[in-house]
C-alpha cells in the first residue's frame, strides 16, 4: 500500500504469522476440532449436549489429548463436511480477517492484535466452529439426508415387509434381536443392526440391507426427544409395536419422566386401527398405558401376575448356565432353558414370543429358537475367564432397573468373593445423583469388593457405599485400566466380577 513499516521487523512478523504461525496454528486446529467432531458425534450432533459436555469441565476445551476408541470417530461424509467447514471458518477468522484490519485499518497495531484476538477466540472456540459449520452445511446435510430418505421409502414401499417397531427406555436392542430369532426364518426377517435406531441409521439399513427376499423388518426407536420415535413410525409405519419399559434414561434431554412417557407412547399412537401394541406390564407406566389403550389390540407381557400378562412365565430356576422356565401363552405351556440371566432378559424373551405368537407362530415351535437366544454383547453375557474366574459383563448403556437386576444375578451365582466395576450411570440429569448414590449402596451390600472407575459419578458413587456400612472394599480409580490392574490382584479361582456400565468415551476425559 506505499505504507513504510511502523517498525523495524515489522514485515518479517507478518511473514512470520502468515507463513509459520497460521498453518502451525491450523494443523493444531485439524487435530483439535476433529477431538471435538468425536464428541459433537458421540452426541448425535446435538450443539446443546456437545456444549454441555464442554462447561461441564472447563478442561474439556482444550481438546489437546484424544477420546479412547471404544467407539471411534466415523469420518462419514457429514463429518467430512463439517471438519472441512469448520477448518474454513478458522482459516477466514485468523487470516483473511486480520488481512482485511491490515488493508483497511492502517496495518499496526489493528492487524497483529485481531490476528492474536481471532487465533485465541478459535483456539477456545472449537466446538462453536463445528457447530457453525454444522448450520452452514444444513441445507446441504439436509438435501442429501431428504434423497437417502426418498429412495429408503421407495424401496420400502415396493418390498412391503411387515414392520415391527421396539422401543422403550430400556431393553430395546437386546429386545429387537430375540424378536429377529423368533418371528421367522433367519432369511426372511432383518432387523436394523447394533444399536442403530435413528433416522439416518434405519434408512441406512432399508438402503443397504434390505433386500426382496425379506418378509419382516424388525425396527428399533431411539428417542432424545418428543416426537423422535413419531418420525421413525412415519418412515416405517410399523404394524406392530412393541413398547419394553419407561425409565428415566435421557431425562437430561426430555426433561421429565412425563416427556420420555409420552415420547414412547408415539410407538403406539402410530398404529394404524389393525395394529397391535405388545406391552410390558412388569413396568408400572407401561402398565397403564396398557390399560388405557383400546384403539388397538393389547398383547400385554410379563412376569408379574399382577399386570394380567397374555405371555408370561413361570418356574424360573437360575442356574450356572443361564435360566429355565416354563412359557406360557393361554392354554399353551413350554417348559425351555436360556442362556440368559436376570428378570429384565426374561422379558425380553416374552416380549419376542408375545410378537411371534400375534404373527402367528404357536408357542411349540418357537422352542428351538428360544433355547438357541443368546445375550447380546455386554448386556448380562457371562464370560467364563482364566484361573477359575466369571465375568459378568453388563457394559453396555447402564441404567437404574439394568444395574439392579445385574446386581441381583450377582448375588444369585454362587461365588467366593463378588466385585462390582462401574463408573456409574449418566444422562439421568437431576436424578443423576441419586441414582448413583443408590447404585452405590445396592453394589457394596452385594459385593465383597467395589470398584469406581472414573471421576463422572464419584462422589455420589461413594456416598452410597459408605451409607451401606458394610464391609466391602471401596477403591476409586481414574480409568477402566487402573481397574484391570486392581483387579489383577485382587480376584482367585471361584470369584466372579460384574462390569457394570461403560462410559461413553467422552465421558472419561
Amino acid at each position: 500500500m506505499g505504507r513504510s513499516d511502523p517498525f523495524f521487523a515489522y514485515s518479517i512478523l507478518l511473514r512470520t504469522i502468515i507463513l509459520v504461525l497460521v498453518p502451525a496454528f491450523l494443523v493444531l486446529q485439524f487435530f483439535r476440532l476433529k477431538r471435538a467432531l468425536h464428541v459433537f458425534q458421540l452426541e448425535s450432533y446435538v450443539a446443546p449436549n456437545l456444549l454441555r459436555w464442554v462447561k461441564a469441565d472447563r478442561r474439556r476445551w482444550l481438546f489437546l489429548r484424544s477420546l479412547s476408541q471404544k467407539k471411534p470417530l466415523a469420518m462419514t461424509g457429514r463429518a467430512w463436511r463439517l471438519l472441512a467447514g469448520s477448518l474454513f471458518f478458522c482459516f477466514v477468522l485468523v487470516l483473511v480477517v486480520p488481512g482485511i484490519a491490515h488493508l483497511t485499518l492502517g496495518g499496526w497495531p489493528a492487524d497483529v492484535a485481531i490476528w492474536a484476538v481471532m487465533t485465541g477466540a478459535c483456539f477456545v472456540g472449537a466446538p462453536h466452529l463445528l457447530i457453525a459449520a454444522d448450520r452452514f452445511m444444513r441445507p446441504v446435510q439436509t438435501l442429501i439426508n431428504g434423497r437417502f430418505e426418498a429412495a429408503a421409502r421407495r424401496k420400502l414401499a415396493n418390498i412391503d415387509p411387515l414392520v415391527i417397531g421396539v422401543t422403550g427406555s430400556f431393553g430395546k436392542t437386546s429386545t429387537k434381536f430375540a424378536v429377529q430369532s423368533l418371528v421367522g426364518v433367519a432369511g426372511d426377517v432383518l432387523a436394523t443392526p447394533a444399536s442403530y435406531n435413528t433416522p439416518l441409521g434405519v434408512i441406512r439399513t432399508i438402503n443397504e440391507q434390505l433386500e426382496p427376499g425379506h418378509k419382516i423388518l424388525v425396527v428399533e426407536m431411539g428417542a432424545r426427544r418428543t416426537g423422535d420415535v413419531r418420525e421413525l413410525c412415519e418412515l416405517v409405519s410399523p404394524e406392530i409395536a412393541v413398547l419394553t419399559s419407561i425409565g428415566p434414561a435421557h431425562v437430561e434431554t426430555f426433561g421429565s419422566i412425563e416427556q420420555i412417557e409420552r415420547a414412547k407412547y408415539e410407538i403406539v399412537d402410530a398404529l394404524s386401527p389393525t395394529g397391535t401394541a405388545v406391552m410390558n406390564v412388569d413396568d408400572p407406566r407401561v402398565r397403564e398405558l396398557a390399560n388405557k389403550t383400546t384403539r388397538v389390540r393389547v398383547v400385554r407381557y410379563g412376569l408379574d401376575p399382577v399386570g394380567e400378562p397374555e405371555v408370561t412365565a413361570t418356574g424360573t430356576e437360575t442356574t450356572q448356565r443361564g435360566t429355565n422356565l416354563t412359557i406360557v401363552h393361554g392354554s399353551e405351556a413350554l417348559r425351555v432353558g436360556v442362556r440368559l440371566l436376570g428378570r429384565h432378559a426374561l422379558g425380553h424373551v416374552l416380549a419376542a414370543v408375545a410378537v411371534a405368537v400375534t404373527v402367528g407362530r404357536d408357542l411349540v415351535s418357537l422352542r428351538d429358537p428360544i433355547e438357541g437366544l443368546a445375550p447380546v454383547d455386554h448386556r448380562l453375557q457371562i464370560i467364563h475367564g482364566d484361573g477359575g474366574i466369571t465375568v459378568i459383563d453388563d457394559a453396555y448403556n447402564s441404567n437404574p432397573e439394568g444395574a439392579a437386576a445385574a446386581l441381583e444375578v450377582l448375588a444369585s451365582m454362587p461365588a467366593r468373593k463378588r466385585v462390582v466395576v462401574t463408573p456409574g450411570i449418566v444422562e439421568l440429569g437431576p436424578l443423576q445423583k441419586e441414582a448413583n448414590e443408590e447404585l452405590g449402596e445396592r453394589a457394596a451390600r452385594t459385593a465383597d469388593a467395589v470398584i469406581v472407575v472414573a471421576p463422572e459419578n464419584r462422589e455420589a458413587l461413594l456416598a452410597g457405599a459408605q451409607r451401606a456400612r458394610t464391609y466391602a472394599r471401596i477403591t476409586a480409580v481414574d480409568s477402566l485400566a487402573r481397574a484391570q490392574t486392581e483387579l489383577a490382584s485382587l480376584l482367585g479361582p471361584g470369584d466372579v466380577v460384574l462390569f457394570e456400565n461403560d462410559l461413553p468415551d467422552h465421558y472419561e476425559t
